[in-house]
């Protein structure tokens, strides 16, 4: 049975992500991060309970359910990014499906796989299921990180860029070390080190109350809120400066049609770095990210070409390709998100009155 100090360590531990979990409910539907990282809590917390030794016997019936939430760790922190960072982000049918069989596979790894793995009596089968079932968890880790990195270069939100960094270096490295020292456990068939055990649940306990007491403050916001634009700031004189070269790029030399256009090359082009660059299109512009910018400006521009009688003839595809796109399948989506409808559709009811714009 475990000791007492083994007790206390988990006992904090538990009660520090089930107090974030609580206030990341509490924070509502508002906020789409708020129901995977309280999963991803609970997650946190069910590891916490099962994973001491003899504590199996103890739990009796409740190992099942614990065991299924305790595996789904990573499916929640990869979830729990992608609402972090994406602003469009929602959880659907198919990442619960995911949850689910992440849960059925691993109840069955860890309450299965693994007693016949020590027995010597899993079969070739077993064996690659069990391992693979660790290579899933990995991806699924790598697919987190990759929802935090792979929007940096556009996102002109300051606070969410820093965000992104900050969960890259020091979530990453610990979820890698984690999984990586689970691998070798199972591997050879050892346990983990008492002393690196407590570390490790001194780190998650403090990296919980941390993230508990910045949602505590008394703050008009938060790290979990969804990232937006910050169009009440007041620019700067270098700042307004930079915002008067772009409006006059934008509407007199249009260098938003120019295709595969970069905020690094856009700032080039006003003579400006790209951190202004980033602060004016967000507080001066009100946008999130840069694409959000180019597909803002492009779509207008796209609008006025379908409903001009002089282009009723030219193709949607030249269309496209004139307002900057490469594709007609991203102009397609593009437009779909932003007017409620395909470029084709929005000519033809725009063509016979009965559209107006959004």
């Amino acid at each position: 049975m475990l000791e007492t100090i083994e007790i206390v360590f988990r006992t904090v531990t538990v009660m520090a992500a089930g107090l974030l979990a609580g206030l990341l409910l509490t924070a509502g539907r508002r906020r789409p991060a708020a129901v995977p990282g309280a999963l991803l809590c609970f997650a946190v917390a069910a590891f916490f309970v099962t994973s001491g030794p003899g504590v199996a016997a103890a739990l009796g019936g409740w190992k099942y359910p614990l065991t299924a939430l305790c595996v789904t760790k990573a499916v929640w922190f990869w979830l729990f990014a992608r609402a972090l960072f994406n602003d469009d982000a929602r959880l659907d049918r198919y990442h619960m499906a995911i949850a689910g069989a992440v849960a059925v596979a691993g109840t069955w790894q860890q309450t299965v796989f693994l007693g016949q793995y020590r027995a010597g009596t899993a079969g070739p089968w077993e064996t690659h299921a069990g391992f693979g079932f660790e290579g899933v968890l990995l991806l699924l880790v790598l697919l987190g990180l990759y929802e935090a990195w792979r929007d940096l270069a556009i996102d002109l939100v300051e606070r969410r860029r820093r965000l992104r960094l900050g969960f890259i270096v020091a979530t990453g490295t610990y979820l890698a070390v984690t999984l990586a020292v689970q691998t070798y456990n199972l591997l050879l068939d050892v346990s983990t080190p008492v002393l690196a055990t407590r570390a490790n649940m001194a780190v998650v306990a403090l990296g919980c109350l941390a993230a508990a007491w910045f949602l505590l403050q008394p703050r008009a916001r938060s790290w979990l809120d969804p990232a937006r634009a910050a169009s009440s700031v007041v620019l700067n004189r270098v700042e307004s400066a930079v915002l008067a070269d772009l409006e006059r790029a934008l509407e007199t030399d249009r260098v938003h049609l120019q295709e595969g256009l970069t905020i690094g090359a856009l700032a080039e082009r006003l003579g400006t770095g790209e951190p202004v660059l980033r602060r004016v299109i967000n507080r001066g512009m009100s946008h999130r990210n840069f694409n959000d910018f180019l597909h803002a400006w492009r779509i207008r521009e796209a609008c006025e070409e379908l409903v001009c009688p002089e282009q009723a003839r030219q193709p949607v595809l030249s269309i496209a390709m004139k307002v900057g796109y490469g594709s007609i399948g991203a102009f397609n989506r593009a437009f779909k998100a932003r007017i409620g409808m395909t470029p084709t559709d929005y000519r033809r009811k725009t063509v016979n009155g009965t559209s107006h714009a959004r």
